[in-house]
């Protein structure tokens, strides 16, 4: 709803309200007439005319932006002088409809209780106003700032993506040149490969996937790295079907394949294994990945963790919170990577 439309549907409901409670009062004082029905229906209307007035002019004097001191002594002057018009207009009414009853309410105790009341009326509606206004503003500033946050993640997360790719092709490229001299027929068929894991990575930019294409994407890789490393590099996938259609970061199982053939396989000269496996658990979805190797002991500094684990940790950050982790396990003969991502997300 528009917040003018807002701001006359709580005016008439207000008013209506206010009508209706002297209505009742005249119901339970036995005094219920035509013309006092229609006098209470005219003080509303007076109402909501004033305060509709009063607030168009707080508007275009931009009392909203001034310092509290300021801004509350224009306000109780305001107030004052909607008393003061109102009390008239009251009087006014008093004096059409109940011109020889006039003098039972024109006393000093009288006139001072009506004004009294009346005064205490638009406080209420004032500070009511004003109140409105701030939450409103406060809310309008809220979803500024968490829509600036999400701009800024994004970001971020788009920052670490693009930063993945130089570095996939960097490493690509080295395996292609240790090709060249060994098997040049290898080295073609190896730059067809890339070619095709690079359409593949340029082709979607989104910051997350399905398990199942980032699947796919590895296992294109993995192939790449099979020409180089041959029978040395085992490889072997056990997926959940329940966990294919989730979200992942993107490249992000392909960076942490990336980095285990890179720490754990090229190491070794008997070459090494990697197994990838999903699987959802208490609402989050697991995912395993697991290389022959050891973990080298000045990798255990968080300042040393390499490229692939840093942004992977900063993506999962940015991108779930503290809903998702990342653990490292190690033993004398492997390294698992065990992430953890909350299906609520995807």
């Amino acid at each position: 709803m528009p917040h003018l439309n807002r701001f006359f549907v709580f005016q008439w409901i207000g008013w209506s309200v206010f009508a209706g409670i002297n209505i009742y009062i005249t119901v339970l004082t036995g005094e219920l007439s035509s013309i006092l029905i229609t006098v209470n229906l005219l003080l509303a209307l007076m109402g909501l005319m004033l305060s509709s007035a009063f607030r168009k002019h707080i508007i275009e004097k931009g009392w909203h932006q001034f310092n509290l001191e300021k801004q509350l002594i224009h306000v109780a002057i305001g107030i004052v002088f909607l008393t003061f018009i109102y009390a008239i207009c009251y009087y006014l009414l008093l004096f059409i409809f109940f011109r020889n009853k006039l003098a039972l309410h024109t006393d000093l105790v009288s006139i001072s209780g009506t004004i009294i009341a009346i005064f205490m009326l638009f406080v209420c509606w004032t500070s009511l106003y004003f109140a409105w206004h701030y939450i409103e503003k406060n809310r309008s500033s809220l979803i500024k700032r968490l829509q600036l946050e999400s701009a800024m993640k994004d970001l971020e997360i788009k920052t670490l993506r693009s930063n993945l790719q130089p570095h996939f092709i960097f490493n690509s490229l080295n395996s292609i040149r240790a090709l060249i001299d060994e098997d040049p027929n290898l080295a073609r068929e190896a730059i067809t490969k890339i070619s095709t894991i690079l359409r593949h990575s340029i082709a979607h930019q989104e910051a997350t996937n399905t398990l199942r294409n980032e699947i796919q994407f590895v296992q294109d890789y993995l192939s790449l790295e099979k020409i180089r490393f041959e029978e040395r590099l085992i490889t072997k996938t056990e997926l959940s079907p329940d966990t294919l259609d989730y979200h992942i970061p993107s490249m992000m199982l392909q960076t942490l394949v990336e980095n285990a053939i890179k720490h754990g396989i090229s190491s070794s000269e008997k070459g090494g294994y990697i197994y990838i496996k999903s699987s959802i658990n208490n609402q989050q979805l697991i995912l395993e990945i697991t290389n022959s190797g050891t973990w080298q002991e000045e990798a255990k500094h968080p300042d040393s963790i390499g490229f692939g684990l840093r942004s992977t940790i900063q993506r999962l950050k940015h991108q779930y919170g503290e809903q998702s982790r990342l653990q490292i396990r190690h033993t004398d003969k492997e390294v698992i990577i065990l992430i953890e991502i909350p299906l609520t997300n995807n």
